[in-house]
C-alpha cells in the first residue's frame, strides 16, 4: 500500500494491524512522511475547531498566499508548498459549503482518537496503603500492585481473595487491571460484574465499559454504556454526551 492511502486509511479508522505496523514504522523512520502526517493531523484539529467564519478567514488567507507565490517562477519545493495550499483551501471550502462538518464525519467516528483522548486510568479510591508498611494483606498488596501499574500482579492478588471475602469493588479494579493491559474482553467481563453489583463505582464501571467499547470499536455497546451514564448518573456526564453526539 502507497504512503498516501496508508494516511487515507489512518484517518479514515480503517487500518488493518498489519497496516498499522507499517504505518507505525513510517511514522517512526520516514521524515517525509512523519510531516505529512504531522500536516494532515494539524488540518483535521483546525477543521473540528475553527467555525464557519473563522474558515472562511483561513480560505482567504491561504487564497492570498497562493496568489502571491504564483507570481513568481517557482522552484519544485516551492510548487509543492503551494499545491499543499491549495489542498487546504479545497479542504476548507468544501467545508463551509458541506455547513461545517467534522472531519470524521466522512468516514465514522474515529474510535482510537475518542478512546486516547478520554481514557484515563482510575485510581484506588477504596483502599488506603500507608508507605513504608509491611504488606500484609492480600487485598493490600494487591492494591500497592495497582498503584505501581503492575497490573498482572495485582490480578493475581485479587484472585486470590476468596469470593465469599472479597468486596464489592475487586469486580471494578480486576477489569481495570485487565483494561490497562489490554485484555478488553476480560475488562469488560469484570467492569460488566461491577456495573450490576451494589458498588460505589457503578457509574465508573459504565465509563470504563463504554473506553473498551470504544477501543474494541463496538459502536452499540458505546453508546449502550454511555446512555446509561448520561441517564442516571453525574459522573463524566457531560463528556458522555459528547462521546454520543459524536458516534451518532
Amino acid at each position: 500500500m502507497d504512503k498516501e492511502t496508508l494516511l487515507y486509511q489512518y484517518f479514515s479508522n480503517q487500518l488493518t494491524s498489519e497496516e498499522q505496523e507499517a504505518f507505525d514504522e513510517l511514522l517512526k523512520n520516514d521524515r517525509e512522511f512523519k510531516e505529512q502526517y504531522d500536516f494532515e493531523k494539524n488540518l483535521q484539529k483546525v477543521i473540528q475547531e475553527e467555525k464557519s467564519t473563522e474558515l472562511k478567514e483561513k480560505l482567504q488567507l491561504f487564497e492570498s498566499e497562493i496568489k502571491d507565490e504564483k507570481v513568481v517562477q517557482l522552484e519544485p519545493e516551492s510548487r509543492f508548498s503551494v499545491y499543499r495550499k491549495w489542498m487546504v483551501a479545497a479542504s476548507i471550502a468544501l467545508l463551509i459549503g458541506l455547513g461545517y462538518l467534522g472531519y470524521n464525519n466522512f468516514s465514522g467516528p474515529n474510535y482510537n482518537q475518542l478512546y486516547e483522548d478520554n481514557f484515563q486510568n482510575y485510581p484506588n479510591t477504596v483502599f488506603e496503603i500507608s508507605r513504608g508498611e509491611s504488606v500484609e494483606s492480600i487485598e493490600r498488596n494487591a492494591f500497592s500492585q495497582y498503584e505501581l501499574d503492575n497490573y498482572a500482579e495485582a490480578i493475581t492478588n485479587f484472585e486470590k481473595i476468596p469470593l465469599a471475602d472479597r468486596n464489592d469493588y475487586i469486580d471494578f479494579y480486576m477489569g481495570m487491571s485487565y483494561l490497562n493491559l489490554k485484555q478488553y474482553d476480560k475488562a469488560q467481563e469484570f467492569l460488566q460484574k461491577a456495573a450490576e453489583s451494589e458498588t460505589q463505582l457503578k457509574a465508573e464501571a459504565y465509563w470504563y465499559l463504554a473506553m473498551v467499547a470504544l477501543k474494541t470499536k463496538d459502536k452499540q455497546k458505546a453508546l449502550q454504556w454511555l446512555e446509561i451514564l448520561v441517564d442516571m448518573y453525574d459522573y463524566k456526564k457531560e463528556r458522555a454526551q459528547e462521546l454520543i453526539d459524536a458516534l451518532n
